[in-house]
């Protein structure tokens, strides 16, 4: 197994590297820190807050508050900025193209234990492409921002959790804008919620004033512009509706990041995706490869905070291992979704316990976790930008 110097609980022949650098995989670089090596690899420079994602679309300067870049809290050893293009699980190495190199050559990086936490995806704005830099980032939020302003009738597609959080946080900051929020299901955000809930988050989109057709399904989404269009265009649904808008978001079609596992993990994948791992995130016929967070299937709600609980069993049970005790397998939790409407409302449900406005935003759609997204990370939370009742200008809380 190596050997363990006195202050560490892990040998320091390991080497785990880590894929992706969202919630769960930059929680076990930060408890491998001063336990053992590891590399850290993500597309960008820094993590982003994708639970805020939305609130930085309709509000200027908030997207400000919803990246943290990892020189902040890890050194230059520990991570490298590139994409994993393949793994060589019997080699035990990956791949990398690595940003800024022009020679088109990929860097080959050694493991003892690689761990995939490579997440899941959702069109923009509910979370950006995987290889921006925070400073791009920015832009697109502040765009976005621009694009909303000057819009004067949205469309938004898909009434799951996102459509529902940016047709709330849309109508909320700019309560003259038309806002139609169209999905094919005649539940809103998850027919796994109850009906108080369902119904609850209904209303308090009604109350906003965003008009809602449900049971839809729009057509043509291909045809759909991107951006903001100088003349008005037609959104239409299988059953004849007919929409007038000069700005339509598609959150639909949330998919999970398996291009840098596909090719050599595809006898361990599920029909989603994901990696097939048992209750120590061991990846199924794979003998020190791990995967937690979204890209594994685990059965249980994917969520910032739960992707960080199994990147905790993981680390701990590596512990565990080195030190000769025995492991603990993880527990998945029940069900739970906390979605919001708006800076001020929206629905709360853990198990069958359910709640409303004021816990949500007290809660999370007050700060959007801004705080918390520092706290976690040893970092001081920065005050939290909010708008004046005029919305002309920014004041802290």
């Amino acid at each position: 197994m190596g050997n363990s110097s006195s202050s560490s609980p892990l040998p320091q022949d390991l080497h785990v590297v880590i894929v992706g650098g969202g919630p769960a995989g930059l929680k076990v670089a930060l408890m491998l820190k001063g336990k053992c090596p590891f590399t850290l690899i993500d597309g960008r420079d820094g993590i982003h807050n994708n639970v805020a994602a939305l609130r930085a679309s309709v509000q200027a300067g908030f997207a400000d508050y919803t990246f943290i870049p990892f020189s902040q809290m890890l050194s230059a050893d520990n991570f490298k900025r590139g994409l994993v293009t393949s793994i060589d699980v019997r080699g035990k190495k990956v791949k990398v193209a690595t940003h800024g190199n022009q020679d088109d050559e990929e860097e080959e990086i050694q493991y003892t234990h690689l761990v995939l936490a490579t997440g899941s995806s959702v069109p923009f704005p509910g979370k950006l492409p995987l290889d921006v830099s925070i400073e791009e980032g920015i832009a697109m939020y502040e765009k976005q921002y621009q694009e909303i302003r000057a819009a004067s009738s949205i469309v938004v597609i898909g009434g799951g959790a996102v459509g529902v959080e940016l047709a709330g946080e849309i109508k909320t900051e700019f309560v003259e804008k038309d806002v139609t929020l169209v999905h094919s299901a005649k539940i809103l955000i998850s027919p796994d919620l109850s009906d108080k809930v369902v119904k609850d988050a209904r209303k308090q989109l009604e109350r906003l004033g965003v008009k809602l057709i449900l049971g839809e399904k729009v057509s043509g989404l291909d045809e759909i512009p991107e951006h903001r269009t100088d003349e008005k265009f037609t959104v239409r649904t299988d059953r004849g509706a007919e929409i007038q808008a000069d700005l339509v978001f598609r959150c639909t079609g949330n998919q999970t990041n398996s291009a840098a596992y596909a090719d050599a993990l595809c006898n361990s994948m599920n029909d989603k995706g994901q990696l097939k791992v048992n209750g120590y995130f061991e990846v199924e016929g794979c003998a020190n490869v791990f995967a937690i967070g979204d890209c594994c299937d685990m059965n249980e709600t994917k969520m910032s905070y739960r992707a960080a609980l199994n990147a905790e069993s993981f680390v701990q049970n590596l512990i565990r291992e080195y030190q000769g005790k025995v492991r603990k397998p993880y527990t998945p939790r029940g069900p739970v979704m906390l979605v919001s409407i708006g800076r001020n409302g929206g629905v709360f449900q853990i198990s069958s316990l359910t709640f409303g406005a004021f816990a949500t935003k007290t809660v999370k759609s007050k700060d959007m976790f801004v705080g918390r997204f520092f706290k976690d990370r040893g970092l001081k939370a920065p005050k939290i930008p909010t708008v004046n009742k005029d919305k002309s200008e920014l004041k802290d809380m």
